[in-house]
């Protein structure tokens, strides 16, 4: 096995132990949210998520594009996949608690 193939199992096993995790915490959360509902409030989303997904289909349009140009690029496919896994299990992790404001009537 080459080393390139090693390294690409063993990120993806780091990638996978993150997001399970991240995704255990976060199914976690959701149960005793619904089992312990908190009054809802108004909703503020201070997160600047769609500059993030633009430059992920930006970079899997690029690498899929390389990919044609020269086969050593086959290799980003699947690091850019274990990234976002990873990122994904990350931001589970972190968690993003909505911030609420009372909702005045």
């Amino acid at each position: 096995m080459s080393a390139i193939s090693t390294g690409i199992i063993i990120l993806g096993l780091l990638g996978a132990a993150t997001f399970l995790s991240g995704f255990v915490k976060g199914v976690r959360e959701a149960i005793r949210e619904y089992r312990h509902p908190q009054p809802e409030g108004e909703w503020t989303d201070s997160g600047h998520y769609g500059a993030s997904a633009f430059f992920a289909v930006l970079a899997s349009a690029i690498i899929m594009a390389l990919v044609g140009f020269a086969p050593a690029w086959i290799y980003a496919g699947p690091l850019l996949a274990i990234g976002t896994a990873t990122g994904v299990g990350i931001a589970f992790l972190v968690g993003n608690k909505p911030q609420t404001v009372p909702v005045h009537d």
